[in-house]
């Protein structure tokens, strides 16, 4: 069984090299949620992802959503940026670890007991690749996902937490301050379930991961060199991608839950 810990801080300060872990649908939208934060840090990882997604490999007799449907219960692991953009490099020295989830999003979400089948799968696949790149002597930090599944997708996280303890990564849960209070809250108040809290929360509050979590003096910024498997995975897609890609979602946030135009 696996290390499970959980932390209160700011998942976008960890130490460089880390893993950020997030679950995501299938067709290349971050458009609400924790996935919008993660947009506005690491827009060079969104990119990545929706050209993964949005096409399918060279050679392929695949659909585009073929293609998509193959994804879910796989991850896709992004390195940070390379040495040749150093301000980048120093401002986001993190992987971001995409675990699909579910095909879809908004009121096409997959079911609960689906989310938690493919998120065992999707993290079978991510220790694998994470294995190979440490055989490698690749530098990779600790794994941290936030609570994943249990926002937009509507996961009990007990659930979820089961299947990563029972998974092969040691990981390191991060929840931000403001999330932490409202669930200490809602307990003392009604003895409600922290999952129902936040996925009322979900709906329209804040969403507090990049600005409102309390760093930590521990987690230092740094740079890095992009490596990895990432390459075997994205080796052959196209990278054309439409500029400004619309999701279709209603409910987007930004960081500090401004909606979005």
């Amino acid at each position: 069984m696996a290390i499970i810990t959980e932390e209160v801080g700011d998942i976008f300060s960890a130490p460089p090299n880390s893993i950020l872990i997030h679950a995501c649908n299938a067709r290349g939208a971050w458009g609400s949620g924790v996935a919008v934060a993660f947009k506005q840090k690491y827009p060079y990882a969104f990119r990545q992802h929706q050209a993964y997604c949005l096409s399918s490999p060279t050679g392929s007799k695949l659909s585009v959503k073929q293609h998509q449907a193959s994804l879910v219960g796989t991850a896709l692991l992004i390195p940070p940026p390379t040495a040749t953009n150093q301000r980048q490099a120093s401002k986001t020295p993190h992987y971001i670890a995409c675990l699909f989830t579910s095909l879809d999003y908004g009121k096409r979400v997959s079911p609960p007991e689906e989310i938690v089948e493919n998120t065992r799968k999707a993290l079978e696949n991510l220790a694998k690749q994470v294995a190979e790149m440490r055989a490698a002597g690749e530098e990779v930090g600790k794994c941290c996902p936030v609570r994943i599944n249990s926002g937009r997708f509507g996961v009990e996280w007990q659930k979820t937490k089961a299947v990563l303890e029972a998974g092969g990564l040691v990981i390191t849960v991060v929840r931000p301050e403001a999330e932490q209070k409202a669930d200490g809250a809602g307990t003392a108040a009604g003895g409600q379930s922290p999952v129902k809290d936040e996925n009322e929360k979900a709906k329209g509050e804040k969403c507090a991961v990049g600005t409102n979590a309390r760093r930590s003096n521990r987690w230092t910024s740094g740079r890095t060199k992009a490596k990895g498997p990432f390459e075997k995975q994205t080796r052959g897609v196209k990278r054309k991608v439409e500029k400004d890609f619309e999701d279709g979602d209603d409910g987007r946030e930004d960081m500090k839950g401004e909606r979005l135009a």
